[in-house]
Protein backbone atom coordinates (compact mmCIF):
# COMPACT_ATOMS: atom_id res chain seq x y z
CA UNK A 1 0.00 0.00 0.00
CA UNK A 2 1.37 3.31 -0.73
CA UNK A 3 0.90 6.37 0.11
CA UNK A 4 1.23 10.25 -1.04
CA UNK A 5 4.42 10.63 1.58
CA UNK A 6 6.36 8.03 0.25
CA UNK A 7 9.23 8.75 -0.99
CA UNK A 8 11.83 6.80 -3.84
CA UNK A 9 15.36 6.08 -2.06
CA UNK A 10 18.08 5.97 -5.11
CA UNK A 11 21.15 3.04 -4.79
CA UNK A 12 24.00 3.74 -4.70
CA UNK A 13 26.46 1.84 -7.36
CA UNK A 14 28.17 -0.40 -4.26
CA UNK A 15 24.85 -1.04 -2.94
CA UNK A 16 23.43 -1.89 -6.32
CA UNK A 17 25.96 -4.56 -7.10
CA UNK A 18 25.77 -5.90 -3.59
CA UNK A 19 22.14 -6.41 -3.98
CA UNK A 20 22.91 -8.23 -7.55
CA UNK A 21 25.96 -10.48 -5.84
CA UNK A 22 23.45 -11.30 -2.95
CA UNK A 23 20.42 -12.27 -5.58
CA UNK A 24 22.96 -14.51 -7.26
CA UNK A 25 24.21 -16.02 -4.17
CA UNK A 26 20.64 -16.96 -2.80
CA UNK A 27 19.47 -18.06 -6.35
CA UNK A 28 22.53 -20.12 -7.60
CA UNK A 29 23.89 -21.60 -4.45
CA UNK A 30 22.24 -24.50 -2.80
CA UNK A 31 23.32 -23.77 0.58
CA UNK A 32 23.06 -25.31 4.36
CA UNK A 33 23.33 -24.11 7.59
CA UNK A 34 24.89 -25.56 10.70
CA UNK A 35 24.68 -24.21 14.45
CA UNK A 36 26.61 -25.04 17.06
CA UNK A 37 27.40 -23.70 21.02
CA UNK A 38 30.22 -22.14 22.27
CA UNK A 39 30.82 -21.95 26.04
CA UNK A 40 32.77 -18.70 25.84
CA UNK A 41 34.03 -18.47 29.76
CA UNK A 42 38.16 -19.95 28.71
CA UNK A 43 37.99 -17.78 25.88
CA UNK A 44 36.71 -14.66 27.98
CA UNK A 45 39.79 -15.23 30.38
CA UNK A 46 42.32 -16.10 27.48
CA UNK A 47 40.94 -12.51 26.19
CA UNK A 48 41.50 -10.90 29.88
CA UNK A 49 45.28 -12.29 30.07
CA UNK A 50 46.54 -10.37 26.78
CA UNK A 51 49.02 -7.50 27.16
CA UNK A 52 47.29 -6.02 24.40
CA UNK A 53 43.04 -4.92 23.36
CA UNK A 54 42.40 -8.37 21.94
CA UNK A 55 38.71 -8.62 20.36
CA UNK A 56 36.57 -11.56 20.07
CA UNK A 57 36.76 -11.12 16.00
CA UNK A 58 40.06 -11.32 16.33
CA UNK A 59 39.93 -14.56 17.77
CA UNK A 60 37.25 -15.80 15.68
CA UNK A 61 39.45 -14.87 12.91
CA UNK A 62 42.11 -16.90 14.05
CA UNK A 63 40.08 -19.75 14.74
CA UNK A 64 38.47 -19.90 11.72
CA UNK A 65 41.72 -19.66 9.50
CA UNK A 66 43.39 -22.41 11.48
CA UNK A 67 40.29 -24.84 11.02
CA UNK A 68 40.11 -23.95 7.66
CA UNK A 69 44.00 -25.09 7.33
CA UNK A 70 42.63 -28.53 8.67
CA UNK A 71 39.60 -28.42 6.12
CA UNK A 72 40.77 -27.25 2.63
CA UNK A 73 37.17 -28.19 1.28
CA UNK A 74 35.51 -25.35 2.99
CA UNK A 75 38.15 -23.07 2.28
CA UNK A 76 37.35 -23.32 -1.81
CA UNK A 77 35.51 -22.05 -4.40
CA UNK A 78 32.88 -23.78 -6.98
CA UNK A 79 33.68 -22.66 -10.97
CA UNK A 80 30.94 -24.74 -12.59
CA UNK A 81 32.12 -28.19 -13.33
CA UNK A 82 34.84 -28.23 -10.64
CA UNK A 83 36.11 -27.25 -7.15
CA UNK A 84 38.99 -25.24 -6.32
CA UNK A 85 40.79 -25.26 -2.97
CA UNK A 86 42.91 -22.38 -2.35
CA UNK A 87 46.07 -22.57 -1.00
CA UNK A 88 46.03 -19.21 0.54
CA UNK A 89 43.41 -18.63 3.85
CA UNK A 90 41.99 -15.32 3.40
CA UNK A 91 39.06 -14.21 6.13
CA UNK A 92 36.82 -11.84 5.21
CA UNK A 93 35.57 -9.37 7.86
CA UNK A 94 32.12 -8.06 7.44
CA UNK A 95 31.72 -4.65 8.20
CA UNK A 96 29.15 -1.98 8.70
CA UNK A 97 30.26 1.24 6.97
CA UNK A 98 28.58 4.36 5.72
CA UNK A 99 29.18 2.98 2.72
CA UNK A 100 27.10 -0.06 3.10
CA UNK A 101 28.26 -3.38 3.78
CA UNK A 102 31.64 -4.25 2.60
CA UNK A 103 33.58 -6.92 3.41
CA UNK A 104 37.74 -6.46 3.78
CA UNK A 105 40.15 -9.30 3.82
CA UNK A 106 42.67 -10.87 6.35
CA UNK A 107 45.24 -11.79 3.69
CA UNK A 108 47.20 -15.60 4.85
CA UNK A 109 45.24 -14.89 8.24
CA UNK A 110 46.61 -18.86 9.32
CA UNK A 111 50.09 -17.66 9.09
CA UNK A 112 49.42 -14.74 11.27
CA UNK A 113 49.11 -13.98 15.16
CA UNK A 114 46.31 -12.88 17.32
CA UNK A 115 48.38 -9.49 17.56
CA UNK A 116 48.86 -9.13 14.00
CA UNK A 117 45.26 -10.19 13.16
CA UNK A 118 44.04 -7.40 15.80
CA UNK A 119 46.21 -4.97 14.40
CA UNK A 120 44.51 -5.37 10.74
CA UNK A 121 40.82 -5.41 12.73
CA UNK A 122 41.98 -2.24 14.01
CA UNK A 123 42.76 -0.63 10.93
CA UNK A 124 39.84 -1.76 8.77
CA UNK A 125 37.71 -0.34 12.08
CA UNK A 126 39.26 2.81 11.42
CA UNK A 127 38.50 2.55 7.56
CA UNK A 128 34.96 1.35 8.35
CA UNK A 129 33.89 4.56 9.81
CA UNK A 130 35.08 6.40 6.47
CA UNK A 131 34.15 3.33 4.01
CA UNK A 132 37.43 3.72 1.95
CA UNK A 133 38.96 0.19 1.43
CA UNK A 134 40.47 -0.16 -2.14
CA UNK A 135 39.23 -2.46 -3.75
CA UNK A 136 42.68 -4.69 -3.59
CA UNK A 137 41.75 -4.77 0.24
CA UNK A 138 38.20 -6.60 -0.54
CA UNK A 139 39.40 -8.94 -2.59
CA UNK A 140 40.64 -12.96 -2.71
CA UNK A 141 38.32 -13.68 0.26
CA UNK A 142 38.09 -17.28 1.08
CA UNK A 143 36.27 -17.49 4.00
CA UNK A 144 33.59 -14.89 5.68
CA UNK A 145 32.95 -13.98 9.12
CA UNK A 146 29.65 -11.88 10.08
CA UNK A 147 30.15 -11.11 13.93
CA UNK A 148 26.30 -8.55 15.23
CA UNK A 149 27.52 -9.91 18.57
CA UNK A 150 27.85 -6.41 19.32
CA UNK A 151 23.99 -6.01 19.23
CA UNK A 152 20.95 -7.64 20.21
CA UNK A 153 20.75 -10.82 18.13
CA UNK A 154 21.47 -13.84 20.12
CA UNK A 155 22.19 -15.99 16.41
CA UNK A 156 21.31 -15.57 12.47
CA UNK A 157 22.57 -17.22 9.49
CA UNK A 158 24.04 -15.36 6.53
CA UNK A 159 24.13 -16.58 3.02
CA UNK A 160 27.03 -17.77 1.66
CA UNK A 161 29.53 -15.00 0.02
CA UNK A 162 30.26 -16.78 -3.28
CA UNK A 163 32.32 -17.86 -5.20
CA UNK A 164 33.39 -18.65 -1.22
CA UNK A 165 32.50 -22.04 -0.12
CA UNK A 166 31.70 -20.94 3.77
CA UNK A 167 30.54 -18.15 6.29
CA UNK A 168 30.44 -18.19 10.26
CA UNK A 169 28.08 -16.04 11.27
CA UNK A 170 28.40 -15.19 15.03
CA UNK A 171 25.62 -13.27 17.49
CA UNK A 172 25.92 -11.88 21.29
CA UNK A 173 27.58 -14.20 24.02
CA UNK A 174 25.08 -14.43 26.56
CA UNK A 175 24.19 -16.05 30.26
CA UNK A 176 22.95 -19.33 30.01
CA UNK A 177 22.65 -22.06 32.62
CA UNK A 178 25.02 -25.20 31.41
CA UNK A 179 24.84 -28.94 33.12
CA UNK A 180 28.88 -29.71 33.45
CA UNK A 181 30.01 -33.39 32.90
CA UNK A 182 29.66 -33.92 36.92
CA UNK A 183 25.98 -32.76 36.59
CA UNK A 184 26.77 -29.46 37.81
CA UNK A 185 24.75 -26.49 37.13
CA UNK A 186 26.34 -23.30 36.40
CA UNK A 187 25.56 -19.70 34.80
CA UNK A 188 27.87 -19.31 31.62
CA UNK A 189 28.18 -17.25 28.69
CA UNK A 190 27.26 -19.12 25.66
CA UNK A 191 27.27 -18.04 22.11
CA UNK A 192 25.59 -19.79 19.06
CA UNK A 193 27.80 -19.93 15.64
CA UNK A 194 26.19 -20.87 12.99
CA UNK A 195 27.44 -22.38 9.53
CA UNK A 196 26.27 -21.53 6.22
CA UNK A 197 28.10 -23.90 3.39
CA UNK A 198 27.97 -24.53 -0.52
CA UNK A 199 26.59 -27.82 -0.46
CA UNK A 200 28.07 -28.25 -4.41
CA UNK A 201 31.03 -28.24 -2.51
CA UNK A 202 31.30 -30.20 0.73
CA UNK A 203 28.67 -32.08 2.50
CA UNK A 204 26.99 -31.59 5.90
CA UNK A 205 29.47 -34.35 7.55
CA UNK A 206 32.56 -32.21 6.76
CA UNK A 207 30.70 -28.82 7.71
CA UNK A 208 29.66 -30.83 11.21
CA UNK A 209 33.54 -31.79 11.72
CA UNK A 210 34.77 -28.23 10.49
CA UNK A 211 32.48 -26.92 13.14
CA UNK A 212 33.23 -29.25 16.30
CA UNK A 213 37.26 -28.58 15.62
CA UNK A 214 36.44 -24.57 15.42
CA UNK A 215 34.20 -25.11 18.74
CA UNK A 216 36.74 -26.86 20.04
CA UNK A 217 39.96 -24.08 19.38
CA UNK A 218 37.41 -21.48 20.79
CA UNK A 219 36.78 -23.64 24.25
CA UNK A 220 40.30 -23.83 24.73
CA UNK A 221 42.35 -21.31 23.43
CA UNK A 222 45.33 -21.46 25.85
CA UNK A 223 46.22 -24.79 23.86
CA UNK A 224 45.44 -23.29 20.40
CA UNK A 225 46.71 -19.65 20.50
Amino acid sequence: MSSENDKDVKLTGLQKAMARKMIASWTDVPQFQLESEVNCEAMMAFRKKQDYKLSYTAILAKAAADTLAEFPRLNSSWAGDHIVEHEDINIGIAVDTKRGLLVPVISNADRKSLEEIMEELNAMKEKSSRGNFTMEEMQGGTFTISNLGMYRVNSFGSIVNAPEAGILAVGKMQKTVAVGEDNDINVVYMMHPTLTVDHRVTDGATGAKFLTALVERLEHPDENF
